[in-house]
């Protein structure tokens, strides 16, 4: 969905993944997974918030059954709940970032 909507899509297999690529390169937004293997969201978030670019960019939640406060309370700017719908998506990308949709044609 993040592709049809032009957006730039790298992806981490699991939190600890996702600190490694972080460090690497800067990304205009995070979507985090709440349970992930080898290292969850939480800790993943945590982490990231301790470097510097990590304070600054949005780190948005993704989750079937956290609540939005339990995202904020973890670090998370925001939350866009599973399953995912595009008009979530598009809400969350206009919302934490520059992006904005571009007319067809």
């Amino acid at each position: 969905m993040l592709e049809r909507l032009g957006c730039q899509v790298t992806v981490a297999t699991n939190g600890a993944e996702a600190i490694v690529l972080f460090r690497k390169e800067a990304y205009d937004l995070v979507l985090m997974g709440w349970q992930l293997p080898l290292m969850d969201g939480l800790e993943a978030t945590a982490r990231i918030r301790t470097m510097p670019r990590g304070k600054v960019t949005p780190i948005i939640g993704t989750s079937a059954g956290a609540a939005k406060s339990e995202c904020l309370a973890a670090g998370m700017n925001d939350l866009v709940p599973k399953p995912f719908l595009l008009e979530n998506l598009k809400l969350a990308l206009s919302k934490w970032t520059l992006w904005e949709e571009k007319s067809p044609g």
